[in-house]
Order: C-alpha cells, then structure tokens, then sequence
C-alpha cells in the first residue's frame, strides 16, 4: 500500500564510511554526510540495511556516517556545511531560540524517534514503583550536561518530586552505571533504551518506571538540518527520509538480516564466528527494542514516518521551562520543524518493503 498524505507546512571525530555507501551509478551520486552522535553501534543498522537493500541507490545518494559527539560539534558542522544532516537530539534548537541565545538556522525536518528513548530503571527489589517514589533519590544520568534532565525534572515535578530533593549523578553508560546502580550508589538509572536492555544482559536484575501518562508517546531525537540546505535540497531530503523509512520498516521486518548488514558495512563489530550465534541474539534484543521507539504509533495513529505532532515540542518546551532552561515558550512551531516533507517519505509501497526485507 501506498502512504500519501497531505499535510499542512508546520512550519567529525572520525569519519565512518558505511562500506561502499557511493556503489556505481551511470550518473552521480548526490552527496549527504550524515552525522551520528555516538561511537557507531547497532543503532544505524537500518541506515545500513537500507543501503543492502538498494533504497540509497534507489534515491540516487551517496551517503556517508560521520561520527560526532554532541550539540556542540554538530552545530558548527551542519552550519560549515561540513555535514548535511544529523540524528539530534530536540533540546539545543528549543534553547537556541530563546532572547541572548545563539538562535541556529537549523530546523527539523523529520521526527526519527517517535518515542523518547529515555527511561528511568530500578533494581528490581527497589522500594520506588512509581516517580512520586523517588523523592530523595540520586539518579544516575550520562553526564550532566545530557539535555533529558530537564525532561526528567518536569517529570518529577508533575509527580510532586520537588527537582531539589533528588540529586543527578553523571555515571556513563556500560559497566560504570550498571555498578553504581548495583553498589546503592545510585537508587535510579536514568539512560536510554539499548543501554537499559544491556544491563539486562549482562544480569542486572532491573525493571522500567513508567514515565506520567502525559509524557508518553513524546520524540526525543529528529534529523536536524540548516534552513539554508533545507530551502535548497528538499528534493534531496526527501530521498533520504523516504530511503530511511524504507530502512526503518524493512529492518523491523528483519533484524537478523538488518543486523548482518551492519556487521558486513563495519566488519570490525562483526563477531568471532564462534560467538556469532550468541551476539546475534543479545543484538537482536538490543535492537528490538530501538525499533520500537522508531515505530511508536497510537492506535489511532495514521502511520507517517517522519512527522512530528505539536505535543512533541509544547511538551518539550514546558519541561525546557520547568527546568529553568527557558524563559521564552512562545517559540513558533515552524522555526523549530516542519512536516512539509512527510508525504514525500511515506510515497512508497510498504508491503513491498516488508516483503523483500522478510525474503531477504
């Protein structure tokens, strides 16, 4: 079936090729260099498995992962044309608009985590079942410049958790967080998704806190790109939303496959063959839940990749401001996203995608 919609406008540092992303063509490529904001992991397989599949080909793109960390190296690289997209999270554009701030000509054009990838974690014979348990609580976060604790704190506060009485503790990710967690260090972990299914794995006994109700269901990270290169190539964005909602769904369809692909494009992630069966499972459970927050729909949800809802923003916006972050709420939506593309990345047979990634 076909998705077609249509909606109102609202309106680095190592460089990490995907194996062979160019292909040959009778005709060039165009160039996107897209910015990933960690050390590359499972998480672009889909970006990978996309371009097994032929859908970069397809859009006629030659795409490039380059490895960047945080707001501030992506903003000066999107802004020097160094780089032409970048999986971002929303916090930095809400900040950038506000009076004396440095206000990017940056938008975003497609929401890529329907759901935020954020979450709180408890031991799982921990006293705190609920947010309203976690007054006096240290919560274990990346680092304390990570922009979800301010979607934390407004969390908290909604539960009458005074953001005073807790305290934020930077403690990475991987073995470092889960310790702390384990010692009593800290009483909350309050990573993402994938690192949370880790601990799991490596046998930490932990369990979810859900978030408040109006929180749910609320994007954490978009694809970001300049005003300026958006104006210019949105023809060429287009291309690359759709190929990347047609990565999404097809890896969805089949992780093993879209797992393997990931280790053909990066074979120094690929296991020894004697531990393959093993990691391929823990990866699978890994990415299984990624694929979740990718493809987050109400029930009564038209299914368009790439779209963000106002909810997305106003609550972002409120949490910004809770958390004294901002002063300013009144930002209009369409210097901070647009929808105007959706169609476009949604304008393709989905069944055939399915079909071909499940036969693959």
């Amino acid at each position: 079936m076909k998705l077609k919609k249509r909606l109102m406008t609202m309106g680095f540092a190592a460089l990490v090729g995907i194996g062979g992303l160019a292909g040959t063509a009778a005709q060039a490529k165009d160039k996107f260099v897209f910015a990933w904001p960690s050390a590359i992991n499972s998480g672009v397989a889909p970006l990978t498995y996309a371009k097994t599949l032929g859908y970069w080909d397809a859009e006629n793109i030659d795409l490039t992962i380059q490895v960047l960390t945080g707001s501030g190296v992506i903003v000066p690289q999107l802004l020097a044309g160094n780089i032409h997209g970048a999986y971002s999270s929303l916090e930095t554009l809400v900040v950038a608009r506000q009076p004396g701030k440095p206000n990017y000509p940056i938008i975003f054009p497609y929401n890529y985590l329907r759901n935020s990838i954020w979450e709180f974690a408890v031991l799982k014979d921990s006293p705190i079942n609920e947010l309203s348990d976690m007054k006096g609580a240290t919560i274990g976060v990346l680092a304390l410049t990570s922009g979800n604790i301010f979607m934390s704190r407004a969390m908290l506060e909604s539960q009458g958790v005074a953001s005073e009485s807790v305290k934020f503790l930077g403690v990475g990710t991987g073995s470092a967080a889960f310790d702390a967690l384990k010692s009593g260090q800290i009483g909350v972990l309050n990573l993402f998704d994938t690192a949370h299914v880790r601990a799991e794995q490596n046998g930490i006994p932990i369990r979810r806190v859900d978030p408040p109700k109006d929180y749910q269901g609320i994007s954490s990270h978009g694809i970001s790109v300049t005003e300026a290169f958006f104006e210019k190539n949105k023809d060429l964005v287009a291309r690359f939303g759709r190929a990347l909602t047609k990565g999404t769904l097809a890896c969805n369809a089949n992780l093993e496959s879209c797992i393997r692909s990931y280790w053909e494009a990066y074979p120094a992630m690929k296991p020894r063959p004697d531990l393959e069966k093993e990691t391929l499972q823990r990866e699978t459970e890994v990415l299984q839940v990624r694929m979740k927050n990718l493809m987050a729909f109400n029930d009564n949800e038209a299914h368009e990749y790439g779209k963000f809802s106002e909810k997305d923003w106003s609550t972002l916006i409120s949490a910004l401001e809770a958390g004294k972050e901002i002063t300013v709420t009144d930002i209009p939506f369409n210097k901070l996203y647009t929808n105007e593309l959706v169609p476009a990345y949604n304008d393709f047979d989905v069944d055939k995608v399915v079909k071909q990634a499940q036969n693959h």
